[in-house]
């Protein structure tokens, strides 16, 4: 849940420098897609100058904005597609987080084996379980990455394309990564940014984020007095930040799944902005409100991260692409032993984080979890990471460009999420790689 699930998810910070054509359409995908009462439609967003290749993503309604993300080269080249998966935006959309869930998950309790917590972690994951079978039927376990990837390959199919060259960060990378372990020799150039290795439990997998993100935390405190004006958290962010956690937890009405912010909240929008340290100004004014008593600020940060003021179809998508990809169904006894393993390494993070696998406790058993990625016969695979990237931890980055036998691993000495087009080395090599196929030297870091 840490992070929009994009396949090309880059952060635009500029427009287009000219106007592109964008056209809409749809795939109807052959009878072993169907999916709810009927075929599946794919829909599909082509941002495109006259001529060129094509590359594809997710999220038809951002195809402008992913298109401002990648360097004009990279535009003039490639024809950008971006497409709605199955259960998210246009394709089938399965819309079952309710006002009442996601209120509960925004206000999750700060510790998981706390009783009161525990209960409200336990009926989150029975009503979403509940909600988002009776909407999707019987098909709900068949909405994941490796039908996603096949139904990418059914887009290819269509578009007449011997190959795809595919640009993703975050879940897009993971993505990305099983379509070409699936189809490898249909993968022409493949720019995995910041993947997840999916031979990772959930309850691991929710651990390395809780250090990661204790790491960036300390970078975040010992950054804040450089800020603009000073540090508005004073001489110990920390300790701050740890007020404020228990200021708003204290506050009346703010139990766990109230729908109040509390604890949790600060801890989740810690989790959503730390990876982004261009917007860490804001969080520690935020921060400084909530540890004085005022929610208002994390409340306004935590809604614009997940989306909640406008659509949250990629909320449903992460929930339901999570737990339908994964076989980890943790028990009380096993959340307690996470939480008391993680705790040494990550205080303030890891009992929260882990708890966050409980969504999945009640969900049913996957039809196909995700296992190694190999891509054996792939084209060269480009894998990037950043270092300190609290959202997807480096040494899953680099397990998974380990699996793949044919990746390179750029690295980035950063605690950015994401590395391009944010760092001007990783995005030059990016584009020697898409535009002239030229691949860095393997074990190549770029600087900070």
């Amino acid at each position: 849940m840490a992070g929009e699930p994009e396949l090309l998810g880059v952060e635009p910070e500029r427009q287009p420098d000219e106007l592109r054509q964008v056209q809409h359409g749809h795939v109807q995908l052959a009878p072993d897609h169907a999916f709810g009462d009927g075929l599946l439609q794919v829909e599909v967003e082509v941002a495109q100058r006259a001529g060129g290749d094509q590359a594809v993503g997710v999220g038809v309604d951002r195809v402008a904005e992913v298109a401002a993300g990648l360097s004009p080269a990279v535009r003039d080249h490639f024809a950008v597609i971006t497409v709605d998966l199955a259960g998210t935006g246009q394709s089938g959309p399965i819309d079952c987080l309710s006002a009442y869930d996601t209120g509960t998950l925004t206000s999750l309790g700060v510790d998981p084996t706390d009783p009161e917590a525990a209960s409200a972690l336990a009926g989150l994951s029975r009503s979403l379980t509940f909600e988002c079978g009776d909407l999707a039927g019987p098909e709900l376990s068949l909405v994941n990455s490796t039908a996603a990837a096949d139904d990418l390959d059914a887009l290819r199919s269509a578009l007449g394309d011997p190959a795809l060259t595919l640009i993703g960060r975050g879940f897009g990378a993971t993505l990305g990564a099983v379509y070409a372990d699936r189809y490898p020799g249909r993968v022409g150039a493949a720019v995995l940014d910041a993947p997840a290795n999916p031979l990772d439990e959930l309850d691991a997998r929710a651990a390395a984020i809780a250090v990661a993100a204790e790491q960036s935390l300390d970078a975040f405190a010992a950054g804040c007095p450089t800020f603009q004006g000073g540090c508005p958290l004073g001489s110990d962010p920390r300790a701050q930040v740890a007020k404020a956690i228990s200021t708003l937890d204290n506050a009346r009405g703010a139990g766990p799944g109230s729908g109040n912010t509390n604890g949790g909240s600060v801890l989740l929008t810690l989790l959503l902005r730390l990876g982004s340290p261009s917007g860490w100004p804001q969080l520690a004014t935020a921060l400084a409100a909530a540890s004085a008593g005022n929610p208002a600020s994390i409340e306004e940060m935590l809604r614009d991260s997940l989306g909640l003021s406008g659509s949250t179809g990629w909320l449903n998508a992460a929930i339901i692409y999570g737990c339908n990809d994964n076989a980890e169904r943790i028990s009380p006894e096993q959340m307690a032993a996470a939480v008391a393993s993680v705790k040494p390494q990550a205080p303030m993070f890891g009992p929260y984080t882990v708890g966050l696998v409980g969504i999945c406790t009640s969900w049913p058993a996957p039809e196909s979890a995700l296992g190694a990625v190999k891509g054996t016969g792939a084209a060269p695979i480009l894998v990037a990471g950043a270092v300190q990237d609290p959202q997807a931890p480096y040494q899953a980055v680099r397990a998974l460009a380990g699996q793949l036998g044919s990746a390179t691993l750029i690295s980035w000495q950063s605690g950015q999420h994401g590395s391009y087009p944010q760092s001007p080395c990783v995005t030059a090599a990016v584009d020697a790689y898409l535009l002239k196929g030229t691949l860095p030297a393997v074990g190549s870091l770029c600087p900070p």
